[in-house]
């Protein structure tokens, strides 16, 4: 079972409690997830009493808790997203205020968070008209690819930067689990 899969059953669970001689269970998981969460935002850890530069990775954990539910990180998110955009924005020679940097953020968490068209349910393929069987052509609004289309949710100048933000999402969507797991795997016996 994967750190991701036992997070989602741990920020549900109803028995926190600890006990010294679990590694793996709710608890341990939770407190691994949290630590995790202050070393990439902070970009150091420990390792053997010795401080550990790692990559910065802010979005890593509050990325996991918004996909395990947790709204309230979708504003943690923005704010970060927000910072990075007004400083990317002035290297791509582009001016953007604080307004247009929160609204391309919140469009950008919005498209990555459900993506899926909703004409086609992401199957790329229009309905038979009256009925819930997919026909056999290809769904205009999304031609044929099952998600929402990207581009068209901003200004022409304004895409390379919103592609660039969603990468960065992207990237990190996928640290948080190594790096809990690591906090975790200190303390198993291999």
């Amino acid at each position: 079972m994967s750190i991701q899969d036992r997070y989602a059953t741990a920020v549900r669970s109803s028995c926190l409690t600890v006990d010294a001689r679990t590694t793996y269970s709710d608890t341990d998981v939770l407190g691994a997830m949290g630590l995790a969460g202050r070393d990439l935002a902070e970009g150091r850890t420990w390792s053997r009493g010795q401080q550990v530069p790692i990559p910065k990775a802010p979005l890593a954990v509050p990325l996991e808790r918004l996909f395990m539910g947790d709204n309230y990180a979708a504003q943690e998110i923005v704010e970060i997203m927000v910072e990075w955009l007004r400083g990317k924005a002035p290297a791509m020679h582009l001016k953007l205020t604080m307004l247009q940097c929160a609204d391309m953020a919140k469009a950008c968490l919005a498209w990555h968070r459900d993506s899926v068209c909703k004409h086609c349910g992401g199957h790329g393929q229009g309905l038979i008209k009256g009925s819930t069987t997919l026909g056999g052509a290809i769904c205009k609004p999304c031609k044929g690819t099952g998600r929402i289309p990207f581009e068209r949710q901003f200004r022409h100048e304004h895409r390379d930067l919103a592609r660039w933000l969603v990468g960065e999402m992207e990237r990190e969507q996928g640290r948080a689990g190594p790096a809990a797991m690591r906090k975790i795997a200190a303390r198993l016996d291999f």
